[in-house]
């Protein structure tokens, strides 16, 4: 009989045929690189695995992670002090017709508010307000902190400044689109502003200043004061040296001449009076008036006393709260153009007077390169104002690849320094 098959008989067969048992199944040997006669080397000897690759990554990877997260909270704190942080208007102020103190807290718990402290402590700086509907920005001077502590009698303000409080004083100008939005402002509004931009630094070697102030330019030299004589205390109480102990926060001084425009910008300041031993001034020559383009001014600088009927405007009494605090070291000049005081070559002679050659002398070689480095590093001549009042007493700025810079000095700055020659720093704020 024939054997009954399956038609899948084929497949099955072949797969019979092509299996092998576990024992017969070949497995592929490689050659070895071993000579004949030689035996393979004991594993036992051969030298353990090095971890410096391991450990360099270890490393690299912690390296790697370092960096970025400097990187991060560099941006971070980048962005607190770029991006624009909300505040609030709390009041206004007047002081003029024109112009106001704008008292502003942040509208939130601002973390960031320690910036403007250590900015306080550097010298000059300020922040960029927002006009939101045409989306410009404008950069205004905060008032330092009021020191509530030094207001004596007499003063009319007393109001103890608050914690994250910032104070603006803003002059209304019919053409600025920044200045007349902001007071346009009712009481309450939010304001965005963001910074601080340091706009100049003043360093601890800093001893003497000369600052020419234009109407709200007085806002940077009330900045400078505060720098002055409470930024850097810290540094000089722990100066070692003795020299520099000696010639400490008691030697430094401050004098501010300071211009406006009308007499209600600076109701109630008196100029205090020149010092006794005030320079001569220097002979000019017969024909100097007579290519002046204005008349000669009949006084150069506001009477040394007080009426007694004006009352003090706000920025008046915080500068003669400095002059309580600092007898002797802080003194101002006051000039109003519609009375006919002007700071002229005669006045910027007499402030440079001012400057103690005396002090500079101890400890300083008057030849060396180095001395007068350091001479010129202490004392300094400031100016702040609109362009024109720049302009008019050291020379414009000037715009130099797409930036301002200062450009040189010139004009009355300039000839008065040549008249009578100091080491001095001029900058243009």
């Amino acid at each position: 009989m024939f054997a009954r098959c399956s038609t899948r008989a084929p497949s099955n067969l072949n797969h019979a045929i092509t299996a092998q048992p576990p024992a017969l199944r070949i497995v592929t040997r490689f050659k070895s690189t071993t000579p004949e006669g030689t035996q393979s080397p004991d594993p036992q000897s051969r030298p353990p695995k090095s971890r410096l690759s391991k450990r360099s990554v270890f490393v690299a990877a912690w390296t790697a992670l370092g960096v970025v997260a400097g990187w991060q909270i560099y941006n971070y704190n980048k962005s607190r002090r770029d991006s624009f942080v909300a505040y609030t208007l709390v009041s206004k102020e007047p002081v003029s017709s024109t112009a106001s103190i704008f008292h502003l807290e942040p509208k939130q718990a601002y973390s960031s508010f320690g910036l403007y402290k250590d900015a306080w402590r550097k010298g000059i700086w300020n922040v960029d307000f927002k006009q939101p509907q045409l989306q410009i920005v404008r950069a205004y001077t905060p008032l330092p902190p009021v020191d509530v502590a030094a207001t004596g009698p007499g003063s009319e303000g007393g109001k103890e400044e608050k914690k994250d409080e910032l104070r603006f004083l803003i002059r209304k100008d019919p053409h600025g689109e920044v200045s007349s939005y902001l007071h346009k402002l009712p009481v309450g509004a939010e304001i965005e502003m963001r910074g601080p931009n340091l706009e100049y630094e003043l360093t601890p070697d800093v001893r003497q200043i000369v600052f020419f102030a234009g109407g709200t330019g007085i806002a940077p030299a009330l900045q400078v004061a505060h720098a002055l004589f409470e930024g850097h205390k810290d540094s000089t109480a722990s100066d070692s040296n003795s020299d520099s102990v000696g010639r400490g926060s008691t030697t430094k001084s401050l004098h501010i001449l300071w211009a406006s425009r009308m007499r209600e910008d600076c109701v109630g300041g008196v100029s205090d009076p020149p010092p006794a031993s005030e320079a001569v001034m220097p002979p000019k020559p017969t024909w100097s008036g007579f290519f002046s383009s204005r008349p000669k001014p009949r006084v150069t600088s506001s009477p040394t006393q007080s009426s007694g009927t004006d009352k003090r405007v706000a920025i008046v009494e915080e500068l003669d709260t400095l002059k309580r605090k600092y007898p002797g070291q802080v003194t101002v000049e006051y000039f109003v153009n519609a009375e006919d005081t002007w700071i002229d070559e005669d006045a910027v002679f007499r402030a440079l007077s001012r400057f103690d050659d005396k002090e500079f002398s101890k400890g300083s070689t008057a030849s060396t390169a180095s001395g007068h480095r350091q001479r010129q590093s202490e004392r300094q001549i400031l100016i702040s104002g609109p362009p024109g009042f720049i302009s008019y007493l050291a020379g414009p700025k000037e715009w130099r690849n797409g930036r301002e810079e200062q450009g040189p000095v010139s004009r009355i700055i300039a000839h008065a320094i040549a008249k009578n020659p100091h080491d001095v720093t001029v900058w243009k704020i």
